[in-house]
This record gives C-alpha cells, sequence and structure tokens, in this order.
C-alpha cells in the first residue's frame, strides 16, 4: 500500500531532478531511447503545476555549498561541466516565470544544496518528483526528503528507468529496476503516483 500523500499547491511543489541538456542531448554516451516518453510526460506534469500554481524547482548539477567541488567522477569529461549549457534545463521545459532553479553537487536533490532551506522558506512540506533516473538522483532525492521530514509523491511514468548491466548478479531489466524502487519507496518513503493521477488532482485547482 503507497504511502498516502495530497498535493496542495499552497504547500507542495513540483521538483524536476536533473532534466538538462547533456542528458536529453541525443549525441551523448548512454542517451536512452526511453526517455522521449519520460520527457513527454514531464512536459505534462509542468503544464498542469503551473495551471494549478503549483510552485516549479528545477534542480540540476552545480555549485550549491561553496566547500563542495565537482565529483571527481565528472572532473575532466566534457559533459555536466557546472557553469556549461550543458547543465541548463532544456528550453522547451524553462524555466518559466516563478520557476526556481537549484544546484546540487551530488546525485541527490538536499545534499549540498538550498534545496530543503527553499522548501521551507516556501511554506512547502510536499514534494512531487520526476525526472533522471529512478534509481539514482530521484530515489536517493526521496529518501533525503524523508530525512528533512518533508512528504514526497513520485511520478512513476515521468521517471526515467534504466536497466542494469550485471554487476555480479545477473543482469537486471527496467521492469524489475522499477518494481523494487517503487515497492521500497511506497513501503515507507513516498507515495507512487502516474502523471494522469496526478494531473487529475492538479485540475481541481487549476
Amino acid at each position: 500500500m503507497s504511502v498516502s500523500v495530497d498535493i496542495v499547491p499552497a504547500t507542495g511543489a513540483l521538483v524536476v531532478h536533473d532534466v538538462v541538456n547533456d542528458f536529453v542531448d541525443r549525441d551523448q554516451p548512454g542517451f536512452d531511447p526511453e526517455i522521449d516518453q519520460v520527457l513527454d510526460n514531464v512536459a505534462l506534469l509542468l503544464e498542469a503545476s503551473r495551471r494549478a500554481a503549483l510552485p516549479v524547482v528545477f534542480i540540476g548539477p552545480g555549485r550549491g555549498d561553496p566547500a563542495i567541488g565537482p565529483s571527481p567522477s565528472i572532473r575532466g569529461r566534457e559533459r555536466l561541466v557546472w557553469g556549461t549549457q550543458g547543465v541548463e534545463v532544456p528550453a522547451r521545459f524553462g524555466p518559466g516565470p516563478g520557476d526556481t532553479v537549484v544546484r546540487k553537487p551530488r546525485y541527490g536533490g538536499f545534499f549540498g544544496s538550498r534545496l530543503a532551506d527553499h522548501l521551507r522558506n516556501t511554506g512547502r512540506d510536499t514534494i512531487v518528483v520526476c525526472g533522471l533516473s529512478l534509481a539514482g538522483g530521484v530515489e536517493t532525492t526521496i529518501r533525503d526528503a524523508f530525512n528533512h521530514d518533508f512528504k514526497s509523491v513520485v511520478v512513476g511514468d515521468a521517471c526515467l528507468c534504466r536497466p542494469i548491466t550485471d554487476q555480479g548478479w545477473g543482469d537486471v531489466g527496467r521492469g524489475e529496476v522499477r518494481k523494487v524502487i517503487f515497492s521500497v519507496l511506497a513501503q515507507r518513503f513516498a507515495r507512487v503516483a502516474t502523471v494522469r493521477q496526478v494531473c487529475d488532482e492538479l485540475a481541481d485547482f487549476g
């Protein structure tokens, strides 16, 4: 049974995780063709959120806490370089008027960023999370939100879920990854919802 969380524009926010140019660029290594449907669903969430006055927060790579530098895993790479167009939000999505952009130095949206302070300072207690990718930054963000006493809704079909190649226990397909992550999150950390469900709820406020 999924955790019960209501979405109320007065106390919630849509958090769009890592939807940045380098991750949606078809010419970048590791591009996943399934991202197209995910991005279409993110666009639907953005439209519904803005119509209902649910604040939008884009969170992507960059300097948050000045004491935390880039991860060693991205130093020397040509993509995800802080301060470049590669880590900016694609023009298709925003940021629009009233949207907020928060920079994070690692996978999750809370560590080393001002996300928690921004949410509290604007009276938010609930986040609706979508973006890239489910088994990385999205899941980390939701777990950290729980530790910061925020409620979460993860929008399953608006999160890219990549398969996992053999790490010693065999390949893990997208469906298996999705099943395990959603099951664990729903058990204790977040409500798991679909784009249709979220948009229908927000329509009551639009």
